[in-house]
């Protein structure tokens, strides 16, 4: 939410990175786009959604569908659905790099994610809109007058819970609840293989914090996740160890700068993610006396990964946050 480092970023907040208002695998998992709805139980008669602005009912599942947060626009992909407009074409390919959740050429762009254009949605014609509850109330009435709209919240606790049900609620509304399951099957699978991996190499339970980096205001600005964030819930499921304790904030992150960084625990490999035009830990901290003191710099236990790797995602970005972790850990 905020510059807007592109996503809270968080995700609408968070979820990527509000760059001045800091504010947010391989198992890919979508059907041919275009695909047919599975022809299962929610694809007959009415179907009800479940919503941040309470039960939305539709007549059948939407096939036209216009989503103004990446983190759904990411769902959408994984359940084989091409959206027909998106928020931000380009800030999505730029944060979202998940095996299998790139946009078609085909998708309109409507705009940002704050300001979207109710002109180009509008002659879209869509049946379904898919907003963010936070960023998208100011116009909830007039997108409702467009068509129907399923409003989701992501920071309600705990995240990958609420994750998992947003995007149940989601394929409901597409009539594709199975793939869902699918998919969301692929992070506890994956998960696994990630802790074997771990446990054979000798790092099983290794203690890590994770963290984002960017510039504000020409200093650096490091979002530490806690376990309320998402992507701490997601590697604590390979048995990894979060030694990062600070005062979370509603997305499960404190921002710090270097000197919070002295609070990490002890023994605890430091994750990053960050741009590749603005990364602090390779700029503007290299050379900084705080930063070269921290231990996990002085053992040489700082690990980038890829700086598309979205920390306020949905299932396909949870399956890119164990990949990359395992290749960074070398295992």
């Amino acid at each position: 939410m905020q510059r807007i480092l592109r996503a809270l970023a968080t995700s609408g907040t968070a979820a990527a990175l509000m760059l001045s208002a800091a504010g947010c695998g391989s198992g890919t998992a979508g059907d041919a786009a275009g695909g047919k709805p599975a022809a299962d139980k929610q694809a007959i008669g009415k179907i009800t959604v479940d919503t941040a602005q309470g039960q939305v009912a539709l007549d059948k599942p939407a096939t036209k569908v216009v989503t103004l947060e990446w983190t759904y626009t990411e769902e959408l992909v994984a359940l084989g659905v091409t959206p027909v407009g998106n928020a931000d074409n380009k800030g999505y390919g730029t944060w979202i790099t998940a095996k299998g959740a790139g946009l078609a050429e085909s998708v309109t762009d409507v705009g940002s994610r704050n300001e979207p254009s109710l002109e180009k949605i509008r002659a879209l014609q869509p049946d379904l809109i898919v907003i963010d509850d936070d960023r998208s109330k100011a116009n909830l009435k007039a997108l409702q007058g467009i068509a129907p709209v399923v409003s989701f919240k992501y920071t309600t606790k705990p995240q990958l819970d609420t994750m998992k049900k947003n995007f149940t609620e989601l394929a409901k509304a597409l009539g594709r609840e199975d793939k869902a399951a699918e998919v969301t099957r692929q992070i506890d699978t994956k998960a696994a293989d990630l802790k074997g991996r771990l446990d054979k190499a000798g790092k099983g339970g290794l203690k890590y914090a994770a963290a984002q980096g960017f510039t504000a205001n020409g200093t650096a600005s490091i979002r530490m996740l806690t376990d309320d964030a998402i992507a701490p819930q997601v590697l604590n499921l390979a048995g990894l160890k979060n030694g990062w304790k600070g005062e979370p904030d509603a997305w499960g992150m404190t921002t710090v700068g270097v000197e919070g960084l002295t609070k990490v625990e002890q023994g605890a490999t430091f994750l990053y993610v960050a741009s590749q035009k603005d990364n602090p830990f390779t700029g503007d901290l290299a050379g900084n006396a705080v930063w070269k003191g921290l231990e996990f710099v002085k053992n040489d236990k700082v690990l980038s990964l890829d700086p598309g790797t979205w920390l306020f995602g949905g299932p396909l970005s949870a399956l890119h946050i164990l990949d990359e972790t395992g290749k960074a850990l070398k295992v």
